[in-house]
C-alpha cells in the first residue's frame, strides 16, 4: 500500500475541471497583463468589470479605482455625459456606430490630461446570456507629438527655402 488515497472518479473529475479552469484563468490574465494596449471590459450598463495592467499605466488609475465604475470616467466632456446614451441607443436599435471598427478618439487620464487614442470596441455574448463590450485602447500621444514635430520641421524648412 502506497499510502495515497484514491478519490472517487466524480470527485477527481471535478478537481480536474477546477484545475483546468484555474489554469485557463491564469493564462487569460497573463495575456491581458502583458498586452501593450489597454483592455477594458464593460457591462451593458457601462460598468467596468475588467481592466489589464496597461489600462492602469495609460490612464493612471489603479484597478481597484476602476472596477465597478462607469467607463465614462475615462472620457472628457462631452463624451462623458453622452456615452451611456450611445450604448443605450445601440442596445435598442442594434445600429453599430463604433462596434467592430477602430477609430481615433480622445480619452482622459486620472490627472485630467486629455490625450488621443485609437479605440476598437467589440461585443461578446457570454455563456450566461450577458452581453459585455471589450474596448482595446492604444495611446496615440507619442505618435501625434511626432507628427506635429514633423509638420513644424516641414513648415520651418519651407520658410527657409522660400
Amino acid at each position: 500500500m502506497s499510502g495515497s488515497i484514491e478519490l472517487p472518479a466524480e470527485t477527481q473529475d471535478l478537481r480536474d475541471m477546477r484545475d483546468a479552469l484555474t489554469a485557463s484563468d491564469e493564462r487569460l490574465r497573463g495575456v491581458m497583463d502583458t498586452a501593450v494596449n489597454a483592455i477594458i471590459i464593460i457591462s451593458e450598463s457601462c460598468i467596468i468589470e475588467t481592466v489589464n495592467a496597461a489600462t492602469e499605466r495609460i490612464f493612471g488609475y489603479r484597478e481597484s479605482e476602476l472596477i465597478g465604475k462607469n467607463v465614462s470616467l475615462l472620457m472628457p466632456s462631452p463624451f462623458r455625459e453622452n456615452h451611456d446614451a450611445y450604448v443605450g441607443n445601440y442596445l435598442e436599435t442594434g445600429q453599430k456606430k463604433i462596434i467592430g471598427i477602430g477609430r481615433e478618439a480622445i480619452a482622459q487620464r486620472k490627472d485630467g490630461t486629455v490625450f488621443p487614442i485609437d479605440l476598437s470596441v467589440g461585443e461578446v455574448m457570454l455563456p450566461d446570456g450577458r452581453l459585455v463590450f471589450t474596448g482595446i485602447i492604444r495611446d496615440l500621444s507619442e505618435r501625434k507629438q511626432l507628427e506635429e514635430k514633423i509638420l513644424r520641421i516641414s513648415e520651418d524648412e519651407q520658410h527657409r527655402i522660400g
